[in-house]
């Protein structure tokens, strides 16, 4: 199932974030591996053509499952022109924000 909406509530992230994960795996087993490397990505995130098709799916499916201010932080990552998308640096900044935020997430660090 996906993972459902996401409104930043406290103590949510960990189990939305393994949710949203486990499903993009379901989808494609790849986007595990994916994942993980944006989140660890330092610098601007170039996505190669290869996987652009995949980003754009990742970020239209961030877009249904974010509400409040986690939607803003996706929509900030939305280029002006409303061409090309980067979903795999909205996640990157997603997490981010939401990791920095938890406070069992921390500990975790």
């Amino acid at each position: 199932d996906k993972p459902g909406k996401y409104s930043g509530e406290k103590g949510e992230w960990r189990l939305w974030k393994a949710r949203a994960v486990g499903w993009l795996m379901a989808v494609h087993p790849d986007f595990g591996r994916f994942l993980a490397e944006a989140e660890s990505h330092q610098g601007d995130m170039n996505v190669p053509l290869s996987l652009r098709e995949m980003s754009s799916f990742l970020h239209t499916e961030l877009l249904t499952w974010l509400i409040g201010t986690q939607l803003a932080l996706v929509l900030r990552r939305l280029p002006l022109g409303g061409t090309e998308t980067n979903g795999f640096a909205a996640w990157r900044t997603l997490c981010e924000e939401e990791e920095r935020m938890d406070p069992v997430a921390q500990v975790a660090v």
